[in-house]
């Protein structure tokens, strides 16, 4: 690691700052690879929130964009059903006679062999394909509509995730939570409290608690299962 990287990642939680929750939690002094690894955590949170944060703004994009395409297409469709362009086949055939253009290879096997050699194969392809295109924009939106309710805080969740494997298996702690009315009751709370806050000034108690049952759900499913071994 070059001298300018090692100075970033110790602005993000100085020695400082790791002595003092070391001896809140009354352990030792942190060891350099630990030291490393919160830094690490700390820096990883912030590219998340970017992440995170764009990816939110991307799909509020794309929404933005395909909803007057798909108002269009509605009123399109509308537009081609209207009285006055009952001989718009005859006008599509005739065009492309006119552009020398092949006719539309889909069958359609709701028309006469005569229409099939007229204009009408010309109109429904083309209502096919707008078809086509209106399934294809309300996917686009499907796709990138923002969840509603409340969303899970991926970047705070990963922050936790990384913190536990530094409590487990640099710090060979069990990380555990028993939070009630207010008091974390277990020094892995305290740990990731005393880290995120450091990273995150303004969060919230119950923002940590809600992470930290998520993290301790995975571990336990991840755990062997006692009756196997």
């Amino acid at each position: 690691m070059s001298e300018d990287a090692s100075e970033t990642q110790a602005s993000l939680l100085p020695d400082s700052d790791l002595d003092d929750i070391a001896r809140q939690l009354e352990f030792e002094p942190f060891v350099q690879n630990v030291r490393n690894e919160l830094r690490v955590a700390a820096r990883r949170y912030a590219l998340d929130q970017k992440i995170f944060g764009n990816y939110e703004s991307y799909r509020k994009s794309v929404s933005a964009d395909y909803k007057p395409l798909k108002q269009k297409l509605f009123e399109f469709r509308a537009f081609l059903e209207r009285r006055e362009y009952v001989d718009l086949a005859s006008d599509l055939y005739l065009a492309a006679l006119h552009r020398s253009e092949p006719a539309p290879e889909t069958d359609f096997p709701e028309i006469t062999d005569f229409e099939r050699t007229r204009g009408e194969p010309y109109l429904l392809e083309l209502k096919r394909l707008l078809s086509l295109l209106e399934d294809a924009t309300d996917i686009a939106l499907n796709n990138s509509a923002v969840p509603k309710g409340r969303k899970p805080d991926y970047p705070l969740l990963g922050l936790v995730r990384r913190l536990s494997y530094v409590w487990i298996e640099l710090l060979k702690q069990k990380f555990s939570i028993d939070y009630h009315k207010g008091s974390g009751l277990t020094p892995t709370f305290q740990f990731v409290k005393l880290i995120v806050q450091r990273i995150i000034p303004d969060i919230r108690e119950t923002e940590i608690v809600t992470a930290m049952r998520t993290i301790v759900s995975e571990l336990n499913l991840k755990a062997p299962d006692p009756s196997q071994e």
